[in-house]
């Protein structure tokens, strides 16, 4: 007889270090780092047992994410682990959905994560809604840059407000990026492994920081190596060239320096030379949680005024699915239940092509090629202009 599945916060540090053991073996990760990190994690851990055992769980982290200029409230989900033992049984489908409903009571908007499989998570609800673009650059070929401005340490105590003001006032224009919580923050600071993290800032004329880089070198005792970056913002053009100028100056013993941006990345604008190579990193999905609070919260084109009639479906969040009206006006937006009979410019969905509509990661027209969309070429070409925006880039991992 397959056992009841009940779901809920870590309770022991037995439980604690049954999910630690199951989180070393699916990632393969030391034992003692997924300790720490569900210690440090622990009053937003989920776990799955049946009976009394932890047959599994995942972290969910409360932050925000960036669309249309705004801060949307968005519940990252991590390290989903579930023991061998279990597996096969529908524990992570019932866990997720366990999760997501706890979400939608509480109102949460959006809920984004980086799966290992789009099929789990694809059934959950998710949607591929946008990736992580890599920058390699090789450092040999740069050649000596000059650029003005003196660089200085950063210091994670007196910087972290200045910090903090320059990510958030660029992140705010980037669909996809992540408005920062503290652990995000501190994975920037801290390598997984305890490797040496290096940062330095460049001042502003003001007093304020106009630019900044955090990284972390190649393997141990080796060289050349490679400039890992953690973290890297920049104001304007200048401040863009002068963090180049000290990856230049690494190219002796340094052989490229890698990051991650959105594709029209300001240090990628600076390169005075051929040969960054640009890759997809990661794709990351996303999910409508509360259909309400996901347009409430999103910011919308300032001359964009529309009226989109949706019909959605959602089999793991009832409350989402049936008919919408979303009324755009002035770059706000607000869904209500529709009361009129559907018409031939109803745009009819399930709940993962709205998540790939939402952030701009496809079009409408996009996604009516794909038949995951239906409706008239009218109620397309509106929601179109609704949603249109820069691809969605989410430069943090998590």
């Amino acid at each position: 007889m397959t056992q009841r599945l009940d779901f809920g916060p870590i309770q022991t540090t037995a439980d604690l270090e049954a999910l630690a053991r199951q989180e070393a073996l699916a990632f393969n990760t030391p034992y003692d780092s997924c300790v720490s990190w569900l210690q440090a994690t622990r009053d937003h851990v989920r776990v799955v047992r049946a009976g009394s055992d932890v047959v599994g769980g995942l972290v969910q982290y409360d932050m925000g994410l960036f669309l249309g200029g705004r801060s949307v409230r968005n519940i990252g989900i991590a390290g989903v682990a579930i023991s061998p033992t279990a597996r096969g049984r529908g524990a992570a489908k019932s866990l997720m959905a366990a999760t997501l409903k706890d979400m939608h009571d509480a109102g949460v908007a959006v809920s984004t994560l980086y799966p290992t499989t789009f099929t789990l998570y694809g059934r959950a609800g998710y949607a591929v809604a946008g990736h992580r673009y890599q920058y390699r650059l090789p450092l040999a070929g740069l050649g000596r840059i000059q650029a003005g401005g003196e660089l200085r340490r950063l210091d994670r105590e007196t910087d972290a407000d200045g910090l903090a003001r320059l990510y958030r006032r660029l992140a705010a224009d980037r669909p996809g990026w992540l408005d920062r919580n503290e652990h995000i923050w501190q994975r920037v600071h801290n390598h997984p492994a305890g490797r040496d993290v290096h940062g330095y800032v460049l001042p502003g004329d003001d007093g304020a920081i106009d630019g900044y880089v955090v990284y972390t070198l190649g393997a141990v005792g080796r060289y050349p190596y490679d400039l890992n970056v953690r973290d890297v913002q920049v104001a304007h053009p200048g401040a863009a060239r002068r963090i180049l100028a000290l990856f230049s100056d690494c190219r002796t013993l340094a052989r490229h320096a890698i990051w991650y941006g959105p594709l029209d990345d300001p240090l990628l604008l600076a390169v005075p030379e051929v040969g960054t190579e640009i890759s997809i990193a990661e794709t990351w999905m996303l999910r409508i949680v509360d259909v309400r609070a996901a347009f409430a919260e999103r910011g919308f084109p300032a001359a964009a005024s529309a009226r989109l009639d949706l019909e959605l479906t959602d089999d793991v969040l009832p409350g989402n699915a049936g008919r919408w009206l979303i009324e755009v006006d002035g770059g706000n937006a607000r869904a209500s239940r529709a009361d009129q009979d559907a018409g031939p410019d109803t745009l009819r969905m399930d709940i993962r092509a709205l998540g790939s509509l939402y952030t701009g990661h496809l079009s409408a027209r996009r996604l009516a090629a794909m038949q995951s969309v239906r409706g008239s070429d009218a109620a397309l070409e509106q929601a179109d202009r609704v949603f249109a925006a820069e691809p969605p880039s989410m430069p943090d991992y998590f």
